[in-house]
């Protein structure tokens, strides 16, 4: 999408306050997060829809489906991989429509927490730092642990130091994240933790966000070619988009 910018102080100043009331960032500049912004604002239906965010591949949809496919995610139109497994099951807060895939934190043999970011059967949304699933919401329809971002970026806390800081290293990592009531399933290619969160914060301006697992399982299967990568990678934990 091409990107257009006022030719004068009052385009800018208008085309800024419409960035600001659909919160997209603030820069004058009207492209695809811009219009994305405003397609979630005013009701249109397009969803699922892949697009790219500031050089990213990220799809958008009104909801998500959790799972452990044991098979790659070539088989699941519009998805991306998931958080962290272990001898081939998820281990880390996985719950899909009220029913606890894992129960448990990555790092619950710490007695380390790990931010989850949940959604109600009501739709409301929600994130909490939990070391074990029935710690969340009794009414939560689906939820996804992974490493805090955001205002809850604290790595040490969740027990990523030491032997366990590998993942905070610059690779590709994937992200589940939320803002005006949509999901945003994320690939951050060739990025550390820190990165990827400055990215959720000040590019995309997510509201709630986890990131998950990286390195060789990080995939995503869009729509379109610029959204397909490392599809074939077996996967033990899933989210897609609906």
């Amino acid at each position: 999408m091409n990107t257009i910018k006022g030719i004068n102080q009052s385009e800018q100043r208008m085309l800024k306050a419409i960035q600001k009331a659909v919160k997209a960032k603030e820069d004058g500049l009207v492209g695809t997060q811009t219009m994305s912004d405003i397609a979630v604002a005013v009701g249109a239906e397009c969803w699922p829809l892949t697009i790219t965010l500031f050089n990213m591949p990220v799809i958008i949809c009104k909801d998500i489906i959790a799972c452990n496919p044991k098979e790659g995610t070539h088989k699941y139109a519009n998805s991306i991989s998931g958080s962290f497994s272990y001898n081939k099951e998820p281990c880390s807060i996985l719950v899909n429509d009220g029913n606890v895939i894992c129960g448990t934190a990555c790092h619950a043999f710490n007695n380390k927490p790990e931010t989850v970011l949940y959604r109600l059967h009501n739709g409301d949304f929600g994130v909490k730092r939990c070391i074990y699933a029935n710690q969340l919401p009794a009414d939560t329809r689906w939820a996804v642990g992974g490493l805090g971002l955001l205002g809850l970026f604290q790595p040490v806390a969740e027990g990523f130091s030491g032997a366990y800081s590998d993942v905070l290293r610059k690779t590709s990592h994937t992200v589940l994240g939320m803002k005006n009531n949509m999901c945003y399933l994320i690939m951050c290619r060739n990025m550390n933790a820190s990165q990827v969160n400055q990215y959720c914060r000040d590019k995309l301006k997510l509201e709630m966000a986890v990131m998950l697992d990286g390195g060789h399982v990080a995939s995503i299967n869009g729509e379109e070619s610029s959204a397909k990568l490392n599809t074939s990678q077996v996967q033990y934990y899933l989210i897609q988009a609906v």
